[in-house]
Parts: C-alpha cells; structure tokens; sequence
C-alpha cells in the first residue's frame, strides 16, 4: 500500500520482470478506510513504509479485517525506523525489504506465494478429511455392525448397534464406563496394548484380537476386535468394530451373494447394445434413451460397508430395478457406481416420467433410521437419442454426468435434469417458420461464395505483441446486406448444414492468415467449431489438408468449443483435442463459467484459453458478486495454466476491474466491433 500510483505501478513491473504473473491493486490513502480489502481479492499486501501517506497501523487494521490468510511485506527505506520495522515483524508482516533491493523483492514475493498456495492446499485437504469423517460417522450409524471409536481408552463415539450389542441406552452412559470395562479381565493387558497402537504392527493400519466381552448387565459373548488406526474430530484414534462369534445374520447378509447381480449384464454388453442403436454414420435406428440411475452414496459404499455388505445391497438394488423396469428395458450393472439403462420408443417426456418413477421407488436395503418414501435414495441422468447422435461412449457419459451432478442451476429444470444442450437434441425440435427460406439462402451463399468473414481484435491486457483475432461468420443476402450469426445459425444448426458453413470458415480463415503471415503480421486467429463439425471424426484430417494446401502452421490457430457443448461429448472431444495439439493447434473453450464444476472441464481437456461468457462483462463495475466471480474463475484458470479472455466488453470502467483481476485479453464492441477488414499494424 503506497499513496503514490506511481510507486505501487513501478513495484508490479519489477515483479513482472522477474517472471511472476503478478497484478496489482492500489489504495489510495483516503480509501484505504471507506473501501477497504474484500475477502479473496487480494493474495499478497505489500506496504511502502517510506510513504508518509499511509501508516503502518492502518495496514495493519486492513489486514486483519480481512479476516483471512494474506502475507505483509515491508518495504524500507535506508533511514527507516528501525523500531518500526520490528514493530511490523512482531505483528505479522513476513519480511522487511530495502527499497531498492528487487532481487530481494521479487525472491520474497514468490517464496510468500508458493507458502500461500500450500498452506491453501493444506486447508483444502483438511476440509475434505472434515467432510470424509462426517460421511464415514453418517454410515457408521447407519451400519449394523456394531462400530465404536476410542481414544485413550474413552469411548467418543458409538453406533446404535454398538450401543444395543452393550445394553447401553446411549453415549453418555457407554463414556462413563471405559473400554476396558467391556472387556474379561484376562484379555485387558493384550487390549490395553492394543489401544496404546503397541499392538498394531509398524507399517500396518488395522489389528485383530478375539476377545471375551462384558455389556452392561454383566453377561459375556464371545466376539472378533477389529482395531484400526482413524481419526476423530482431527485427533487420532483407533476405530474399533465389534463381531460376536455366535452373531445372527443382519438383514442385508440375508440378501445372499451377487446371485441377483450375476443375472444383470455388465458394461460390454450395454455397450454392444447402444451401438446396436447407433450406427457408425452415429445415427439413432430408432429413437431411444439412455439412463443411468446411481444410488445414493455410491462411490463409498462398499468402502465403509465392506465387500460382502456393498455388493450385496447393490445386488438388492438391482433387483429392485430389475423388477420394476422387467421387459421395457435393457437394464446393466455397468460399475459399482451404478446401473444403466436403455428404453426404447421414448421421448422426453416419456424418460422424465420413469425418471420420476425410478427416483420414487428404487429404495436402498440399507440398515439404520428408515427414511421417508419421499426421499429419493438413487440420482438418475438421461438422454433421449434420436436422429443425429453421439459416439456410444458420449451417451453413455453424458447419461452419467447428469446423475452425478449434485446441484441445480439456473438453467436446471425442477427435476434437476439439465435442459438438453446438444445439438443431437436440437436438431430434432420442429423446424420454425422461415427455416427452408433461410436453408435456400445458405445454400446459395455456399454455392456462390456469399458468405464473408468478419474479425474482433482479442486485445492482451499483458502486453503481448502477437495479433489476436476471432473470427466471426457473415451471410450476404440478395440486397447486399450482411446478415450476422444469429440471423442463420439457429435454421444452420435445425437443417444439418452448419458443417458445410464451419469448413467453408475454416478453409478461407486458413488461406487469409498464411497470405497475411507471409506478408509480415504476427497474426493468430480463434475460429469457433460447432458440435456437427467437430463430431465427426474426419475433420482433423480436413484441417491437415488445409494447413499443408496453403503452408500455414497449427500454432496460429486456436479452436474454441462451446462450454455446455464440451460436457456431452469429452470422449470424442478428448481424440479431437488430442489431434489438433499433435499439429500444434491451440485449444479453447468458449462461454467459459456456466458449468457448476468448471475444474472439471479444466481438468479433462488440455486448454490453452478459456473466453468467459458475455455475462461477466456487463454492469460489472457495479456488480460486486460478479467480480468476485469473475476473480473466481480467472485464478482457477490459472492454477490450470490456462489464459483468460473476457468477452463482451462494452465499456471502459470494466477495463480496470479487468486488469486488476488478471485478466489476459479482452474482447468487446467497445474495443472494436466485428469488421470484415484487419487493421493490422505496420
């Protein structure tokens, strides 16, 4: 914090000089109190003690306001107070720095950073072992194996089978008797031991013992100890399963073995089944869907239930759809995260009815508190198949990601189904007036080479010197005037001649950008591929023959797939992405944020940019959920090494939250609209 910009702009250079991507924020002196830091805006506070315009306890009182994890460097002046340096230090500041030192600077920068990322990374794993020993108490209480933990000989926690096989009424009365209290006399030391973790063996997590045991009215059993080492509430323990040598057999053992599931088809045979339906020219014979139906807790199942209990319950599960779906369907245990499904003769309101169905009546043999019949206890995902469709392995996918979507958003129907996104899905939808008119056009515009090419600059907010241009699709109509992309995408996409359009685009975008590279210009152009195109699989070859036919390289073009688009066709999408980077093509992903899990996306495909939707870009100055938003998802794509453009700017008070948020380029109609010339520099 520094009241001259001037400072606070040289301090950002010297540490972009020294290779860290860095972006700042500068206070004012005056703002510092009314507008103070916002929670996860900030990685790093760097104060300027040398400026009289700020003070130290100032910086102090913003930092702590935070009321998070934010390191404080010092910078000093030769003649600064010493007192006041070590005053910093005793604070918290991590270290003070002499004002012309940069290489000091810049080393400490990065150490604090690279400190920063992994004490993040260590409070994101201790999140997740949280929310892990919350789902392993949940099923502990569930189970009917009677399971306690124990920790210095103290009962912390117990299940109700626990409690029963005992005779205690609750955890209370159990705490007030130690473990050792449960168990014969003769066996104490040998227990003693074991829960001193002196009997379970170096390098070994579990131990047994068989022991005689005491429940509360004094009567003995015969049981198996299973001790393993666990924790609760973040302090180890030992968790310790109780089996009675004589035990009766639990309701779930008397399913049997996988005799149900032995008579359920795996995954090759769903598979053989779905390609049966489409063909290799991915046309549906007939239409069909495709379901996948995944009970509840399924990825931890046979983890805390174990083998027997897990693949039986899956067995009953089985059943239980087997027996309600009977002849209507193709029904397959393809893992042991769920079941598939193939029905033929639906359509979409026909698969959300035996969606709704299949969610109401599967139920999980599981023991434990019975829950409402109201209370779904499997998720079900769907795709209806007809016409024009993906690869097998796609729908298969897609089916699966819609069952294990957890949260619904905004552009989810009640049901938690996603809309249909897909073009296999639109291309079905009745054809809107005006559509054959629009077909002629385009056909003719092909024919006669009436369709144009209109190019936006995508501008570095980083200085980078290369030409960055998207491009965009024209249509010339009989009075000469150009028709923009929404005009006739919409009937392109409904009639099956987008493809035609995308080679068309590809073909001139490639023959103008060697003619312009030849000449001079450090051009790169962004070309968007639609899901016809990139579906089929000879359209890498149709780019190779392009970029030999006018001597152009692969790494002046980057290819963009619609964001909604990518997570219903990543099997194929995978092969495509893996072509295009062997001819070193760039890679991006368009409309980018609109997913609930954009890590996902960011880890399934190896991006070079992602183009964040238009949405992000409009009212942004004063929208302060939208920014943090935006701050959001631009640092994800970084953590990724992946480059962020926003789209859609339309004014110039969003170019300084940009830059702020470390936004690599912008594109907008306020940087320069779409124009069918390049206005390249000399």
């Amino acid at each position: 914090m520094t009241a001259q910009a001037g400072e606070a702009e040289r301090l950002i250079s010297t540490l972009r000089q020294g290779g860290l991507a860095a972006q700042g924020k500068h206070l004012a002196p005056a703002a510092i109190d009314e507008a103070p830091l916002e929670r996860g805006s900030s990685d790093l506070i760097i104060f300027c003690s040398y400026d009289a315009g700020v003070s130290l306890d100032r910086v102090l009182r913003q930092q702590r306001a935070l009321q998070e994890d934010v390191p404080l460097i010092v910078i000093a002046d030769h003649d600064s107070d010493r007192s006041e340096m070590i005053q910093a230090l005793r604070a918290g500041a991590r270290d003070v720095i002499e004002r012309d030192d940069t290489e000091h600077l810049r080393f400490v920068v990065a150490r604090e950073l690279g400190d920063l990322r992994q004490r993040r990374g260590a409070r994101r794993l201790m999140q997740r072992l949280q929310q892990y020993e919350e789902r392993q108490r949940a099923l502990t209480e569930a189970t009917s194996d009677p399971i306690a933990f124990v920790q210095e000989g103290i009962h912390v926690f117990a299940n109700p089978a626990y409690l029963a096989l005992f005779g205690y009424s609750s955890l209370d009365d159990l705490q007030a008797a130690p473990f050792l209290d449960l168990i014969g006399s003769a066996q104490r030391r040998d227990v003693r031991d074991l829960l001193r973790t002196a009997g379970i063996a170096a390098g070994a997590d579990s131990a047994s013992l068989n022991v005689t045991c005491a429940r509360a009215d004094a009567t003995r059993f015969e049981a198996s100890l299973l001790a393993t080492r666990s924790e609760m509430d973040g302090e180890p323990c030992l968790r310790i399963s109780v089996r009675p040598a004589a035990a009766p057999v639990a309701a779930d053992e008397s399913i049997g073995t996988t005799d149900k599931m032995a008579h359920l088809p795996g995954l090759n045979a769903l598979m053989r089944e779905l390609r049966d339906r489409i063909g290799e020219d991915r046309v549906a014979r007939k239409p069909f869907a495709m379901f996948f139906i995944r009970p509840k807790g399924a990825a931890s199942l046979l983890a805390n239930l174990g083998l027997w209990r897990g693949l039986s319950t899956l067995a009953a599960f089985g059943a239980t759809l087997s027996g309600m779906i009977e002849d209507r369907g193709f029904l397959a245990q393809v893992s042991d995260e769920g079941f598939g499904l193939i029905v033929d003769g639906l359509d979409e309101p026909g698969a959300e009815t035996l969606t709704k169905s299949i969610r109401a009546q599967a139920r999980m043999p599981l023991p434990g508190k019975p829950k409402t019949t109201e209370d779904p206890q499997c998720d079900v995902g769907y795709i209806v198949l007809s016409g024009r469709t993906p690869d097998p392995v796609d729908a298969l996918d897609a089916a699966f990601r819609k069952a294990t979507q957890g949260s619904i958003s905004p552009d989810r129907q009640a049901t938690g189904m996603q809309k249909p996104t897909s073009l296999a899905s639109r291309n079905k939808q009745v054809a809107e007036d005006g559509d054959e008119a629009m077909a002629t056009r385009i056909e003719e515009a092909i024919a006669r080479d009436r369709l144009m090419l209109v190019y936006q600059p995508i501008v570095s907010l980083l200085g980078d010197n290369q030409e960055n241009y998207s491009v965009l699709v024209r249509l010339l109509d009989e009075h000469e005037s150009l028709l923009e992309a929404k005009d006739f995408i919409g009937p392109s996409i409904r009639l099956g001649l987008i493809e035609r359009i995308d080679k068309w685009a590809i073909r001139q975008a490639i023959r103008i950008i060697g003619d312009k590279r030849r000449a001079g210009h450090n051009l790169s152009f962004f070309i968007n591929l639609a899901e016809d195109t990139f579906r089929n699989p000879g359209v890498i070859i149709w780019i190779c023959d392009c970029l030999r036919e006018f001597d152009v390289r692969g790494n002046w073009l980057t290819f963009l797939f619609q964001e909604e688009l990518v997570l219903g066709n990543l099997a194929s999408l995978s092969k495509l992405v893996e072509g295009l980077k062997k001819i070193k093509c760039r890679v991006a992903v368009n409309r980018f944020g609109g997913s609930n899990r954009p890590e996902m996306l960011l880890q399934g495909l190896p991006l070079d940019y992602v183009l964040l939707l238009p949405e992000f870009a409009q009212g942004l100055a004063d929208d302060k959920d939208k920014q943090r938003r935006l701050l959001l998802h631009t640092n994800l794509a970084r953590e990724f090494n992946v480059k962020s453009v926003v789209t859609g700017v339309e004014d110039a008070r969003a170019l300084t939250i940009l830059w702020t948020a470390g936004v690599d380029y912008v594109q907008g109609n306020f940087l320069q609209r779409p124009s069918p010339t390049l206005e390249l520099q000399s």
